[in-house]
């Protein structure tokens, strides 16, 4: 009976993680200039994910899942980012998935703190099909640090759902991290690592808890361009198994 119990928990917990695989990416601190725009596409293909519907959310086991992100900078301080969500597979086409927008704030550099510090708050709504929750809530404090060769940046998120299964769960902790090191001038290579852990009064059972590891490759491609790649490894039965990302980003100067 307790395997039983404990084959039905793991098949549930699989989905779990679908609308989070939109946009896998640990935030750096520094924003978009004033008068300059940043194009990102995030393509992110699940090889081994949830086979079947869990609460009404679709799997995505074979599913591309892209993300449009385009992020206006307004002063040395504020930014704004919207992002498009959608959704392919073979038997669906494709198919939207919902839009969030993130306005951010950094702390000013001529403060000269020892690291560099910026908020994100981040708001949206994504179709029932694709998630448990369809209007949610992010808070996202964003710490990094470059240290010679060495780059660090942590984000320790906390997040609500107003409308959805988890609302009875209230604020949840969603930290990600990220360490890197440049190899060349050209090419960086670290480990990220994002986490879902559950409520912050009491996080979920490991077992259904979102964890993944991806070993991912930074390469500088010039000051308009940003470009990375990893593949991620669930380290949990809550998370889907094998999933790789990539980040292609270009940025546009309009001028004053």
């Amino acid at each position: 009976m307790e395997t039983v119990r404990f084959l039905l928990l793991l098949v549930a917990a699989l989905p779990i993680c679908a609308q989070d695989n939109y946009e896998v990416q640990v935030y750096g601190a520094d924003l978009v200039s004033p008068w300059h725009t940043m194009l990102e596409l995030h393509s992110n293909f699940t090889f081994e994910g949830s086979k079947t519907a869990v609460d009404g959310v679709r799997p995505d086991d074979h599913a591309l899942h892209e993300t449009i992100e385009i992020t206006q900078g307004f002063t040395s301080w504020f930014e704004t980012g919207f992002y498009i969500f959608m959704s392919y597979r073979a038997q669906e086409g494709y198919q939207w998935v919902g839009d969030h927008i993130r306005p951010r704030v950094r702390v000013p550099e001529e403060w000269h703190w020892p690291v560099n510090v910026s908020l994100s708050t981040e708001i949206g709504y994504q179709r029932r099909s694709y998630s448990t929750d369809t209007w949610t809530w992010e808070i996202r404090p964003i710490v990094d640090k470059q240290l010679g060769r060495w780059y660090m940046a942590f984000n320790p998120a906390v997040d609500r759902s107003f409308h959805g299964l988890d609302v009875p769960k209230g604020v949840t902790f969603a930290p990600n991290v990220k360490v890197s090191y440049n190899i060349t001038k050209r090419i960086g290579f670290g480990l990220e690592y994002y986490g879902a852990l559950g409520s912050i009064t009491g996080f979920d059972p490991l077992r259904d808890q979102q964890q993944a590891i991806f070993p991912a490759i930074d390469l500088d491609l010039g000051p308009n361009w940003e470009f990375n790649i990893a593949p991620g490894i669930g380290l949990t039965a809550g998370t889907d198994h094998l999933l790789v990302k990539m980040i292609l980003g270009r940025r546009f100067n309009w001028g004053k």
